[in-house]
């Protein structure tokens, strides 16, 4: 910041002091150039800011829908009664602005396709509105020193947010949270369903704050569960009172989510060993890692299972097993984690073609890499004479079936070459699968490695809900962290009848009754890479809660007489409050009857 603008804000919080006793907060603004234009904030301070030197953590306060940096009559704050909280926590907060427009009231430029409007991105205003209050004000910075407190669209705000900058965030709270949106740009944007991205949020500390009477209490019960399915401990408070912070008058909810933030000031998570990273934007930087690609379509970059000997680097059209996207190539410049001007030994593994590509790398005089690589890459960086590095690869499994399945996994060794003898110990995050086979051992003489056939038992019994469905298999190779692989689950469900097909360009859509089906098949005939997903929202009091169908193409040479068996599942859901309710069912569809349309 040039020094005659620290000076004149210096001076205006100079005389703010003075007038501290008549006025709690202070509305400021500053020049954003993601905005392009100067930005409107609130700011509170301690009354012991004036007064010394020292240093203090910050809080920001992300409003919800037709809220601004001063009002939000849906969270019923009490603005003056927040600076007792302020001085009690000796916490700097921050209430930001994430009004796009001031021709409408819908914040942040989330929400449906047509709420997508906007080239502005919160995830670039974010940072620029940390740097410009670690400028200007005396604060603690780094993410043990920052946290995050947003209610309603400024809930999921938060949690988008908090897994966006694990590494420049400690702690979030959603208070009443959206559970789903649409997130990017008005040409490209994708679909973010919380419940789904709680891997990025594994090393934030997490609270979510609901209600019974609150109308997004059932769409945040799936959000509570999808926590619970990536392991991640989430810390939930359920309260009185409906979409809202506090009663009129009363600061005691909002206390308690201060309180969680403030604890964690004291308590941060540490920084992660290995961790994972999904992005629907095209670049990302996290954990001192900086990925550039050439996305250019709906969909996540998936940055998997990373540390000092390596990555994968994958895509998904959606959450959580969404086919990959076709020709994504991206360079990532890693973190200063490597010896500066050292060369390293460059493994990486193409999903696509099976192959193995060696090379050598010059680590730079900041220590970092510059790789170049495709999507569907597991990337190895490693000295000669280093141990060797597993990592959990692939499995041979179309769906896990109720009884007993025998999986195939792979593994591959992104470091040395050292043989080997690996203790492999696997399980699932369910209660009702049963890994038989829980420790393998073999010893491992090669790059890639097949274990034996491992056997596992499912119960599993189809959601009610929205609830992550999918099991997570985890395994352990030697000490090294957990690494994941997820299983798509076929259930034993009844036939649907009276179903119908409706074409849809050059696919086509199955509907029971008016309700369009989300299909699953290991038909061969099916077109598994190509396939898409409709959207659309079923009547609600809100439009929250996404329903996704599947437009379905049939390969060419498909005999005609060729019946093809889907796993299928539709939504329905009630106004107020609103809840997703799944219905289950199996369908058998001719190919001949599809063709005749």
């Amino acid at each position: 910041m040039p020094k005659y603008i620290l000076l004149i804000t210096c001076m205006c919080l100079h005389h703010f002091f003075a007038e501290a006793q008549q006025v709690p907060y202070h509305d400021l603004t500053h020049n954003s150039r993601v905005f392009g234009h100067p930005k409107a904030y609130r700011l509170y301070l301690p009354d012991t800011y004036a007064a010394g030197s020292e240093r203090y953590p910050v809080v920001y306060f992300l409003h919800g829908w037709g809220g601004r940096h001063f009002s939000d009559d849906n969270a019923k704050l009490d603005y003056t009664a927040l600076q007792q909280l302020v001085n009690k926590y000796r916490v700097i907060m921050v209430m930001w602005d994430g009004n796009i427009d001031e021709s409408e009231p819908r914040p942040y430029n989330v929400g449906n396709h047509e709420d997508v409007k906007f080239r502005v991105q919160m995830k670039d205003y974010f940072p620029e509105l940390t740097a410009h209050i670690d400028s200007s004000c005396r604060t603690l910075t780094g993410r043990e020193h920052r946290g995050i407190i947003g209610f309603s669209m400024g809930g999921i705000m938060a949690y988008y947010l908090g897994g966006r900058y694990p590494d420049k965030i400690g702690s979030i709270v959603s208070m009443t949270g959206s559970p789903e949106f649409f997130f990017g740009y008005p040409e490209n944007h994708t679909l973010y369903p919380v419940r789904y991205t709680f891997s990025n949020l594994k090393d934030v500390r997490v609270r979510m704050h609901t209600s019974p009477t609150d109308i997004l209490y059932g769409l945040n019960e799936e959000v509570r569960a999808g926590a619970a399915w990536e392991g991640v401990s989430l810390n939930y408070q359920s309260l009185d009172g409906g979409h809202m912070v506090d009663l009129p008058g009363e600061t005691r909810v909002f206390e308690s989510a201060l309180r969680f933030v403030a604890d964690g000031f004291k308590h941060t998570l540490p920084a992660p060993l290995r961790w994972s990273h999904y992005d629907l934007y095209a670049d990302f930087d996290v954990w001192g890692y900086k990925v550039e690609s050439n996305l250019q379509q709906p969909g996540y970059l998936h940055f998997k299972h990373a540390d000092k000997t390596g990555w994968g680097l994958y895509t998904h059209r959606w959450l959580p097993l969404g086919p990959a996207i076709a020709g994504v190539e991206a360079k990532v410049i890693t973190a200063p984690v490597y010896e500066p001007g050292q060369q390293y030994q460059l493994l990486q593994y193409d999903l696509r073609t099976k192959k193995l590509h060696h090379e050598q790398l010059l680590a730079d005089n900041n220590g970092r890499l510059h790789v170049k690589q495709s999507a569907a890459t597991e990337t190895g960086i490693y000295l000669k004479g280093d141990p060797a590095a597993w990592i959990g690869l692939d499995h041979n499994l179309r769906f896990l079936k109720n009884g007993q399945n025998s999986i195939l996994l792979r593994l591959l060794n992104r470091g040395g070459e050292e043989v080997q003898q690996l203790r492999v110990r696997i399980r699932t995050n369910d209660t009702a699968v049963t890994v038989l086979d829980s420790v393998v051992q073999v010893k491992a003489d090669k790059r890639l490695l097949q274990l034996p056939p491992v056997r596992i038992i499912s119960r599993k019994q189809p959601s009610l809900h929205g609830e992550p469905f999918e099991v997570k298999l985890l395994l352990q190779i030697n000490e090294m962290p957990e690494d994941e692989m997820i299983l798509p689950v076929w259930f034993d469900v009844p036939v649907l009848t009276d179903v119908r097909v409706e074409e849809a360009g050059d696919g086509f859509l199955l509907y029971k009754d008016s309700s369009r089906l989300r299909l699953y098949t290991e038909d061969k005939w099916v077109a598994a890479a190509e396939e898409k997903l409709a959207d659309e929202v079923l009547p609600a009091r809100w439009p929250d809660g996404f329903t996704l169908s599947s437009v379905i193409k049939i390969k060419p040479g498909c005999p005609k007489d060729h019946v093809i068996t889907f796993l299928a599942s539709y939504e329905t859901k009630t106004f107020n409050p609103i809840e997703r309710i799944v219905r289950w069912g199996t369908v058998r569809i001719p190919v001949d009857s599809y063709k005749k349309r």
